[in-house]
């Protein structure tokens, strides 16, 4: 029995259950694999909200993330639209890995960086994601507008 070639998009939450960083971490993966306008959007954003040099830095990160991805993946990485409020699995992956990492919770990023690419490789990409997270956190201490994604409330669980 063969898996479906989707299954890294598979629901596993919503991203309203996420915090601001992983929230902005799926965000960007999913304007950043999105239409130009979106990626014009996101280089915006960083720019506005980093400055110039430090946000032109942090897009060429996330460029050189999903190099490596593509370059060095296990499979392609699987994402859900940019306006969807569901969390795929391989979303989850990306955002624990990149909190993790932000966080110097080293020994989790390699594991969960080991889920995307080559065990080779997870390294270099837990490298990566510290610096994209660290990115993230800095941005969202701007106090500067976000994507309407990352503004929504955490879920309310029974």
């Amino acid at each position: 029995m063969s898996r479906p070639d989707n299954h890294g998009a598979q629901r596993v939450g919503r991203i309203s259950d996420l915090s601001p960083v992983e929230r902005l971490a799926v965000q960007y993966l999913r304007e950043w694999n999105s239409t130009p306008a979106d990626q014009s959007r996101l280089t915006a954003c960083l720019s506005t909200g980093l400055g110039q040099t430090r946000g032109r830095n942090t897009l060429d990160v996330l460029n050189d993330l999903m190099e490596i991805g593509a370059h060095y993946g296990r499979r392609p990485l699987m994402r859900h639209g940019r306006s969807c409020d569901c969390l795929g699995a391989d979303e989850a992956v990306f955002a624990c890995l990149v909190e993790s990492a932000a966080s110097a919770e080293y020994e989790d990023a390699t594991m969960l960086a080991a889920l995307i690419v080559r065990p080779d490789m997870a390294r270099n990409f837990v490298g990566l994601a510290a610096e994209f997270g660290m990115a993230l956190s800095a941005l969202l201490r701007t106090q500067i507008p976000t994507p309407n994604i990352a503004q929504m409330q955490p879920a309310v669980v029974h």
